[in-house]
């Protein structure tokens, strides 16, 4: 069984994935012939399709497992993209159907500049969503959109409002019993597991499919890989810290401090202090000090030798004396 963190990243990344296979399906639909390759991108795209039914809104819902708390803010991140993603749709369709100057469109747009609210934090992405919606619950908004001719945006109206809740619920979710945690574990770990196959499948197929097309397996991102995480993200703060002391023991027994003694404390005894380590020459200046005593014994030898031969001089230089007087 797959832990809740792999398993959500691999779903995660089954849904980047397909994405990734349309695009590149539709940049290899406007080359000239390559009908097998287009075939198997096709295979590639609707296998993996197939194996993503039924997932709907999971990463979203199990967001509410513990385990899965530091991903929240790094999945709100991603709906931030889809909230605006929703956005520009609702916006294409009121110009579609109501016109480039309809007077809706100003009202709920603006001078709305929404490429940079995709990077935008947390606080200042959450100001524009409640005054979006403010907008869209006005009196007048709502007259307008009631009209005939803007009934086919109502599913793009929809899809709004409900990507707005989404992300809201991404990073304050509700919590759960632990029968819904069990059964939330157990949905996830299935969808991972179904999902396993049609993820090798796919890759193959479209790295087989955009092969005679230079770098564009490269550049549709087909090439990257599944994020391989830490299961540490998951594990409590306290876990961590009881482990990296356990090893800090364990490397290092004699730096422990002496156990605390009450029945010392009590009759004025102080608990006995660890030896102190004697000092250790350093390694230079050793060899500087074994240096300079073979000079010094280099230098010696010729003064002791001077001082050895003396007395033999002074016996010969003696005998050479008397020889003379006689």
């Amino acid at each position: 069984m797959n832990s809740p963190l792999e398993a959500f990243d691999t779903v995660a990344f089954s849904e980047a994935l397909l994405g990734r296979l349309h695009a590149a399906k539709a940049e290899l639909s406007r080359k000239q012939g390559l009908k097998d390759e287009k075939s198997w991108l096709a295979t590639a795209v609707d296998r993996l399709a197939a194996a993503r039914e039924g997932v709907g809104d999971l990463l979203t819902r199990v967001l509410k497992l513990d385990e899965l708390a530091p991903l929240r803010e790094e999945h709100a991140r991603t709906l931030q993209h889809s909230v605006i993603d929703a956005v520009e749709r609702l916006q294409a369709g009121i110009t579609f159907h109501g016109g480039s100057r309809a007077p809706v469109l100003e009202t709920l747009y603006g001078k709305l500049k929404l490429p940079p609210l995709r990077r935008a934090e947390r606080e200042d992405f959450e100001r524009f969503c409640a005054d979006f919606e403010k907008r869209l619950n006005g009196s007048y908004v709502k007259r307008m959109l009631a009209d005939e001719a803007f009934a086919p945006i109502a599913p793009a109206l929809a899809e709004v409002r409900k990507a707005f809740s989404t992300w809201r619920s991404a990073l304050s979710p509700e919590p759960v019993s632990e029968a819904e945690a069990k059964a939330l574990r157990s949905e996830l770990d299935a969808a991972a597991r179904k999902l396993e196959l049609p993820l090798r499948q796919a890759r193959l197929l479209a790295e087989a499919a955009c092969a005679p097309v230079k770098d564009l397996y490269e550049s549709s991102g087909l090439a990257a890989k599944p994020k391989k995480r830490s299961v540490r993200l998951a594990r409590p703060l306290e876990e961590d810290v009881a482990e990296a002391e356990a090893a800090a023991d364990a490397l290092e027994p004699q730096a422990k401090p002496p156990r605390h003694n009450p029945e010392a404390d009590e009759v004025g005894e102080a608990p006995p202090l660890p030896a102190a380590p004697a000092p250790q020459e350093p390694l230079g200046a050793k060899q500087a000090r074994r240096k300079g005593e073979a000079r010094e014994s280099e230098e010696a030898l010729p003064q002791q030798a001077a001082q050895s031969s003396r007395p033999r001089r002074a016996r010969r230089n003696a005998k050479a004396q008397s020889a003379t007087v006689e």
